[in-house]
């Protein structure tokens, strides 16, 4: 069975996910963030770039403040020269991490007292590609993905088709030129026949759904 891929984020009313000069905002509000960590207990693996575990240093887990599960999600990490900090929280807790990495990286052994399973993928490109990723997703009976970001994580997966759900949520900010757009590079410009949008607190949701 084909796995159902979902992918999230939040940005300004002008479609920014940060500024150029490294400012981070909080975009999500109460509403957003219980919807949000839903999603992650609805979820068998959560993707994400390694420059969003380096940076932002994510636990991607459900928290309990927000929504209420037992639900641990595995984590697959994109890091095409396993440069990922070992010491991020992401490994903190009992779940899978898959790392994809590309097939000229230096494979180190990560150390034993990590709490996680460390799983690494090598490609056999210099960067592993979206369809391989998922593919190898899918062989190991991963069935609802839940995609995370960063922005060129997003980009490489909406442009290249691997979705099924977008959900953009668009909070109360205005950031203007000097911030960063929420996708990059697309090869095609892309057009959605099934859009649906709801006020979500201060903010509001769009969500676009694939195949209708």
């Amino acid at each position: 069975m084909k796995p159902y891929i979902k992918i999230n984020f939040a940005c300004s009313l002008d479609g920014r996910i940060s500024s150029r000069d490294g400012r981070q905002f909080k975009f999500s509000n109460l509403e957003d963030l219980r919807r949000v960590h839903k999603m992650r207990s609805e979820s068998d693996v959560i993707i994400v770039g390694r420059n969003t575990v380096n940076m932002d240093d994510p636990k991607l887990v459900v928290n309990s403040k927000y929504y209420s599960s037992s639900s641990i999600p595995d984590v697959a990490v994109l890091d095409s020269g396993l440069g990922v900090n070992r010491n991020a929280r992401i490994f903190s807790y009992q779940r899978k991490i898959i790392i994809f990495c590309g097939r000229d990286a230096e494979v180190k052994e990560f150390s034993e007292n990590l709490n996680s399973e460390i799983i690494i993928k090598k490609s056999p490109d210099p960067s592993p590609s979206t369809g391989f990723i998922i593919k190898e997703l899918e062989e190991m009976g991963y069935r609802s993905i839940m995609i995370e970001g960063g922005r060129s994580v997003l980009t490489s997966f909406i442009s290249d088709g691997y979705w099924d759900e977008i959900s953009i949520f668009y909070s109360p900010y205005m950031i203007g030129e000097y911030g960063v757009p929420m996708v990059g590079v697309i090869s095609e410009p892309l057009k959605f026949n099934s859009i649906n949008a709801e006020k979500l607190g201060n903010g509001f949701l769009v969500t676009i759904k694939k195949g209708f």
